[in-house]
């Protein structure tokens, strides 16, 4: 039992060294009533992570992390959004704290698009350097587009699906001692400080009526999670660290809702006529 649970504990360090590869992810789709437009993707790392990484990097003569991914990189990732995508170009972003890449692409009809919510969506520094992150279960946004006059938008936003109820409790999320909980959470309070993912829709004309949950103007926020609130609010990081390595996202909705600053949009559907 205590092999197996550090085992548990083993592979959600794992999870974090990949989360913690990509401090910062945003992916912003802007369209227009046409149902053309662009997407815009931020990967940003903290400065003190590109430091000891890249000193991990040269130590094993391999390239640099925090590098600028090269074109063929991007345009394979434009492929993987979907048909018709383009890469358009990149730039280097540098905060007082962060540093990384914001990549622009184009798509043709939003229809083709599939976008991954999780935070390793984007094309990393670990794969520009060739070397190979472990892989996450992947959930997509999609989309179904009418153009007209309102056009019509349907956010398709995956879930997953219940599991039964059949097995316990235990058999199902088997418990960690008090001395690996403690690892874990002092772990993952290194790691995921400074971490943030955010993903939205901006809406190039006039919204006629939306069901979405966060709105401001013509942005649409489909999630905006920062993990320094998280780590602010310690009754709800303890209820966090008893997720395990593959928490849900129902799961987190239910941790993030009572956060005051970070947005989940819960509805598997979000509507938006605009013009």
């Amino acid at each position: 039992m205590v092999r197996k649970g550090l085992i548990r504990v083993a592979g959600f360090i794992v999870l974090l060294f990949t989360m913690a590869g990509c401090l910062e992810v945003s992916t912003v789709v802007s369209v227009k009533p046409d149902g053309t437009g662009t997407i815009a993707e931020r990967l940003l790392m903290s400065k003190s992570s590109l430091g000891q990484m890249n000193s991990l990097a040269e130590a094993g003569k391999k390239g640099h992390a925090g590098q600028m991914p090269d074109k063929a990189a991007l345009e394979k990732k434009s492929q993987e959004i979907g048909e018709g995508v383009r890469f358009i170009s990149v730039r280097p972003v540098v905060t007082k704290t962060h540093e990384g890449y914001e990549a622009l692409y184009a798509f043709r009809d939003i229809n083709l698009l599939q976008l991954n919510r999780n935070p390793d969506s984007g094309v990393s520094a670990d794969s520009a350097s060739g070397n190979q992150a472990p892989k996450k279960k992947k959930q997509y946004v999609h989309f179904i587009f009418k153009e007209g006059t309102p056009s019509r938008l349907v956010i398709v936003m995956d879930q997953e699906k219940e599991t039964g109820s059949s097995s316990s409790p235990e058999a199902a999320k088997p418990q960690q001692n008090a001395e690996q909980l403690r690892m874990a959470t002092s772990i993952m309070k290194q790691f995921l400080k400074g971490m943030r993912v955010f993903m939205a829709v901006d809406i190039n004309g006039s919204i006629v009526s939306t069901n979405a949950t966060y709105r401001k103007e013509k942005r649409i926020t489909l999630m905006d999670v920062d993990f320094d609130k998280l780590l602010a609010n310690p009754k709800q990081f303890a209820s966090f660290t008893t997720l395990g390595s593959d928490p849900s996202s129902r799961e987190m909705q239910k941790i993030f809702k009572n956060i005051p600053g970070i947005k989940l949009e819960t509805q598997k559907e979000v509507e938006v006529t605009f013009q």
